[in-house]
């Protein structure tokens, strides 16, 4: 029982920060992945709405969009990480995303007394935007028609805000709309730093399938600040898989985003065990510190 009553009271200082701010949680890759883990995400999130946070779900999904266009005889092309999405694709990933991902997150939620309602760029006269992305391949500079896919242009933070206002927990399926309402399949990444960046999220959490960032000496780092973080890419301590999440990070601060964390999704309650103690979990990435004076 009395460490019961310490956490509680560890967490209170955070509570008291958080409450009326609003926080994006980018819900995917490990997360994902067992019904465990799935519920305590959603238990986090409950919490976090009952202590006053204003939490935005933005949730990926890719495997099962996979799976599930495997066995409609649609096997998936990626071209450097990213999915080649034709018309039949991107039907797939719409049925996944919105009416299935969605709809059970926003179930999963009310069953432990929350509020949700999903959303895609369809809805709310096309709240979430994108454009057809140009992709040019980095080594080749070949120029690869990806189809349906889409970089996010435009969040109409207003939508998110008048749910937020009543006490609604909106729940972001990664697909947008052009000009034309067109579905354009949207990394989640992308669009949980949109989404962020619109709403001037206090925090914004990734969670991933990695420990965090790793410095130089192979060990996992509780912060870093931007500058640091792109002095680390550049002399390629950071690689790999993890210079698009650390990218996000940093677009994410760039767009007035208080603080990102790549978070371990792996660990049980990590929404939690980040945002309301003492010793977080992953690495959060800081915005340059001003000049004194």
């Amino acid at each position: 029982m009395a460490d019961s009553a310490a956490a509680l009271v560890e967490a209170l200082p955070y509570v008291q920060r958080l409450a009326g701010r609003t926080v994006v949680v980018k819900y995917g890759g490990a997360a994902m992945t067992t019904p465990a883990l799935a519920e305590a995400v959603m238990e986090d999130i409950v919490l976090l709405q009952a202590v006053g946070v204003r939490v935005i779900v933005c949730h990926g999904g890719g495997p099962e969009v996979t799976a599930m266009g495997e066995r409609l005889g649609l096997p998936a092309t990626f071209v450097d990480g990213l999915r080649v999405t034709d018309e039949a694709t991107m039907r797939v990933a719409q049925q996944v995303q919105v009416g299935g991902i969605s709809r059970d997150i926003v179930a999963a939620l009310g069953r432990r007394g929350g509020r949700a309602l999903g959303l895609s760029g369809h809805d709310m006269g096309g709240w979430l935007r994108a454009r057809v992305r140009r992709h040019v391949r980095p080594v080749t500079g070949e120029a690869v028609d990806l189809g349906r896919v889409g970089d996010p242009t435009r969040v109409d933070a207003a939508v998110l805000r008048t749910l937020l206002d009543a006490g609604i927990v909106p729940v972001v399926a990664p697909v947008a709309v052009d000009d034309a309402f067109a579905s354009l399949n949207v990394n989640a990444d992308s669009v949980a730093t949109a989404v962020a960046g619109a709403v001037q999220a206090t925090r914004l959490v990734y969670l991933t399938d990695v420990p965090g960032v790793k410095g130089p000496d192979g060990a996992v780092v509780s912060s870093l600040q931007d500058e640091q973080a792109r002095a680390w890419i550049a002399d390629g301590t950071v690689q790999g898989g993890m210079i698009p999440k650390v990218e996000a990070c940093l677009e994410a601060l760039s767009r007035g985003v208080g603080r990102v964390t790549i978070a371990d999704g792996r660990v049980p309650h990590a929404v939690l065990v980040e945002l309301l103690t003492d010793r977080g979990v992953g690495t959060q990435l800081l915005p340059r510190r001003p000049a004194a004076g």
